[in-house]
């Protein structure tokens, strides 16, 4: 059992070395709380704050502490290893917590003992099985029915971690972590000291506490064992989980047509099957490509195309030009930019008109939806755009986006909002303890296709945002050693396997139109990708090598084709190393059938633009256009059989 499903079972001695009063209560459910940041007993001083993570929830007559709240505590007493001082310490106590809401309380705890870090609900490597499915929201039946009450880059290296925690720790002990001591409440105040002989005290962010209310620091504090009730709610029971329909990434599989198809390597790519139909050069409305030596972890969104119908694409850019903020602004959208909608009359090849949107943050702020329709994140608001840039509809946040996914028919929109956990100050110690931006809470709001609520759920922001097929929800879980399984939760409450890959990192997975999800996995030296139906039959199999990255697919709602655009880099590189666009060399794009994979059209281009939506598909898919570093580059294509 993990973490999140059970009770730590915690035996509290009676302590004799405080006859005139209690340290410690002797019934009460302990607090569990993970550290934030990294202590060494070399680099720490006394008046150091500490921050702690609680993994259960906790309540007591006093303070209501949700999963995930800070408690915060300091240093009392410290002490280096050296040549003449053999044991080193670490003194710690904690005072406050956020008992009920974002600001700290006084909450007076002492370390009863240490455990070396196990996975839990707030940590990196937290399992995806004991997320909440979107489908499971209490009031959401997409099939008209309802349920009962008892019924929230980038690719980062992930393993799964097997070793398990203790059923049962007792007051004083050290767990997993060799030459470490703890002498419970003997220090100032009750405070707990961290010893360890021949080396210096070092404690790794994750660390498990256990924790229990120090009455000796706060003789008004008691403790209620009644109310110390971390949630123990027993877990939904699923439907039988169908076996798995086939195994991705692994290369002893043979994909057969015609209902799959092998995607040819760079080299293989019919360099320029044709000419451009048409071009546009980009100069004189303001854009300028991203500098040469600027330095990227990754394809940005500081340009964008999209059809808004056969005849007419929005071309949107970061004009980079200095931004008017007000205080308000300053705090909550420091990302702030003017980015310029260009919309372009293709059959008069002129600019029919240009608006500028303030968009809050760097991250993407369109998204194609059909009908000749686009998203665009402006402010606190999403905001609907069809031909013509006329506005249709909005979309009021009332808090920082954190992201939209949409199912492939755009059926159904997955909305995130960002609510703050924390105030200011603890938010900036957060930041500077994990070097990192702290977790929060995202609200996911699930939108039907006019925009009106059905259900509100949520998450981790450490978590991914969901990813949305026509069907459900898929979600990827860690079932061994670089071993993944995709499931789908449908909007009517079935729970199947779609499929299981291979893959040395955590594999990556957005929704493409046509109800198809494009996979992105790594194997030891080289990247794979799927297109995957979402009856989880593959449709396309291909690699990329280290030289390559930006993998991207797309395609239009509800039609028959879609595209994969992949980048080529002058070097080898890995996956989390960092760019510049002169490192660039070229970009390739494909077009494929959605029924069987088949390549319709293929292209290379030099001098790309390193940002994510540079490629589209006209509304008839007889042209797709491409976004250069000086023009914009029409190409007929033909989708029928």
């Amino acid at each position: 059992m993990s973490w999140t499903t059970r009770f730590l079972v915690f035996a509290l001695f009676a302590l004799r070395w405080f006859q005139p009063y209690p340290l410690f209560a002797q019934t009460l459910v302990p607090i569990q709380a993970e550290l934030v940041q990294r202590l060494n007993a070399s680099k720490v001083k006394v008046g150091d704050p500490i921050l702690a993570k609680l993994v259960l929830p906790w309540k007591s007559s006093a303070c209501d502490l949700r999963a995930g709240a800070i408690i915060q505590g300091h240093v009392v007493t410290q002490k280096a290893h050296s040549k003449t001082e053999k044991t080193s310490e670490i003194g710690i106590i904690f005072e406050s917590g956020q008992c009920g809401g974002r600001e700290m309380k006084p909450l007076f705890l002492t370390v009863a003992a240490v455990l070396a870090p196990y996975p839990s609900s707030h940590s990196d490597s937290f399992n995806s099985d004991e997320l909440q499915p979107l489908s499971s929201a209490i009031g959401l039946g997409l099939n008209g029915t309802l349920r009962s009450v008892s019924q929230a880059s980038a690719i980062v290296d992930v393993e799964p971690r097997l070793t398990k925690a203790p059923h049962t720790v007792m007051t004083g002990q050290v767990v997993g972590i060799p030459h470490l001591a703890i002498s419970v409440g003997q220090g100032p105040v009750g405070a707990s000291i961290l010893r360890s002989t021949g080396r210096n005290v070092q404690l790794s962010p994750g660390t498990q506490f256990v924790l229990v209310p120090n009455l000796r620091s706060a003789p008004d504090i008691t403790a209620d064992a009644k109310s110390a009730n971390p949630s123990t709610a027993t877990r939904s029971s699923v439907p039988k989980i169908t076996e798995p329909p086939l195994t991705i990434a692994d290369e002893s599989e043979l994909c057969v047509a015609p209902d799959c198809t092998i995607a040819l390597a760079a080299g293989q790519l019919d360099q320029g099957t044709q000419g451009a139909q048409i071009t546009l050069p980009l100069k004189g409305i303001g854009y300028l490509p991203a500098p040469v030596d600027k330095e990227m972890s990754g394809f940005d969104y500081d340009a964008s195309i999209a059809y808004l119908g056969p005849n007419q694409l929005l071309f949107t850019f970061n004009r980079h030009t200095l931004v008017h903020r007000s205080a308000a602004d300053a705090i909550s959208s420091p990302g702030l930019r003017i980015v310029r909608g260009v919309l372009i009359d293709l059959q008069e090849k002129k600019v029919a008109r240009t608006v500028d949107w303030r968009v809050p943050d760097s991250g993407r702020y369109l998204w194609p939806i059909g009908e000749n329709r686009v998203l665009i994140h402006v402010g606190q608001e999403v905001r609907v755009y069809g031909p013509g840039l006329q506005l249709f509809d909005k979309i009021s946040l009332g808090s920082p986006l954190a992201f939209v996914q949409i199912s492939p028919a755009s059926e159904f929109f997955a909305v995130g909002v960002i609510h703050e956990r924390h105030t200011r100050e603890i938010h900036r110690q957060l930041q500077e303890a994990e070097v990192r931006e702290p977790e929060e809470d995202v609200e996911i709001r699930l939108l039907d296709s006019r925009f009106r609520s059905l259900t509100t759920i949520m998450r981790s922001s450490r978590l991914p945002p969901p990813v949305l097929l026509n069907e459900g929800e898929v979600q990827i879980h860690s079932i061994a050693r670089n071993r993944w399984q995709f499931v789908e939760n449908t909007w009517t409450g079935e729970r199947r396997v779609l499929a299981v890959a291979s893959s040395t990192c955590m594999p990556h997975a957005d929704s493409v139109p046509g109800n198809l999800l494009f996979v992105l996995g790594c194997g030891k030296q080289t990247r794979w990708y799927r297109i995957l139906h979402g009856d989880g039959k593959v449709v396309l199999k291909g690699w990329s090598f280290s030289s390559e990255l930006g993998q991207t697919a797309g395609g239009n709602v509800g039609r028959n084709a879609f595209a994969i655009r992949i980048a080529e880099a002058t070097t080898a590189r890995s996956l989390l190393s960092v760019f510049k666009p002169s490192d660039l060399k070229s970009s390739h794009v494909a077009v494929y059938r959605t029924t069987n994979g088949h390549r319709i059209f293929s292209i290379g281009v030099p001098d790309l633009v390193p940002a994510v939506q540079t490629f589209a598909i006209s509304p008839r898919e007889d042209q797709m256009a491409f976004l250069k570093a000086g023009e914009i580059a029409f190409y007929q294509v033909s989708v029928a059989e």
